[in-house]
């Protein structure tokens, strides 16, 4: 039976093989949800490499001529910063990375999931594919660095439509709105290792619903400052029992002086 991403799996099926000639590559592995079991039509695919340190140069310099190996042309080839590797796009429009870790550096416990395609020696992955752990709902938890960055997005939007930077304020409603699922996660107890294009499951039904509640804001600013203070309300309401729950302080006071600051200069409260 057909499961539509038969392109991807005809991906991974040539970097077991492919790969295993080049007695150079040690190991190549997937991550991502070709690892984590999560893959499906639109799913890209993550390959990555553990080569021998003496090859690295070659490697950094024609990774994407083995890539192409794998995918056939591309319409794109693109280096990630601080990478050894890059992203691919077929014109097909499929997309796989492939990134080389060199021997000396390689962190079996680097990802969090694994599927390993060979393990040349056996002494990469001793005990085989690496069960991801994230994901699942266990012990809420508290995001802290998310509950500072929220407030201080949220203050930044007196700054913005001071200037009336009314493209950047709309733009300033999706990064409230990503601390605010990062919240939201830290409720469920849910650590993020799927990738950014995959979200549903690891929310329950009623967090989905308050966030596809956020109003809907262009660029006037009443409708920009209304979403911003549906999600302020809403994160302080989940914050504050998050805090108290987990046993960690509320920031009040920066609370207090961001909500004070806005107030100051929109004349309405957000909390």
């Amino acid at each position: 039976m057909a499961t539509g991403d038969e392109r991807q799996q005809a991906v991974i099926k040539r970097a077991a093989e492919v790969l295993l000639a080049d007695e150079r590559v040690l190991g190549v592995y997937l991550i991502g949800s070709y690892a984590t079991g999560a893959a499906d039509r639109f799913s890209d695919v993550d390959v990555h490499l553990v080569v021998t340190d003496d090859s690295t140069d070659w490697y950094t310099e024609h990774w994407d001529d083995v890539l192409r190996e794998l995918t056939g042309p591309t319409v794109l080839a693109d280096r990630l910063p601080g990478m050894i590797g890059g992203l691919g796009i077929t014109p097909d429009w499929l997309h796989v990375d492939l990134i080389v870790h060199p021997l000396a550096g390689f962190d079996r416990f680097q990802y969090d999931g694994v599927k390993v395609l060979f393990d040349r020696d056996g002494t990469l992955f001793p005990e085989g594919d690496i069960e991801p752990q994230g994901g699942r709902p266990t012990e809420p938890y508290w995001p802290a660095g998310a509950v500072n960055l929220f407030f201080y997005f949220l203050g930044n939007l007196v700054t913005v439509l001071g200037r009336d930077e009314r493209v950047v304020a709309n733009q300033g409603i999706g990064a409230v709105r990503d601390q605010l699922v990062a919240l939201m996660l830290a409720e469920r107890g849910v650590r993020r290792t799927s990738g950014a294009k995959r979200l549903n499951a690891l929310l329950s039904d009623e967090q989905r619903a308050a966030l596809e509640a956020i109003p809907a804001a262009g660029t006037d600013p009443a409708d920009i400052i209304a979403a911003n203070q549906y999600i302020c309300r809403d994160f302080i309401t989940r914050g504050t029992a998050l805090a108290a729950l987990t046993g960690n302080p509320w920031p009040a006071e920066f609370v207090d002086a961001t909500l004070q600051h806005l107030r100051n200069h929109f004349g309405i409260d957000f909390a």
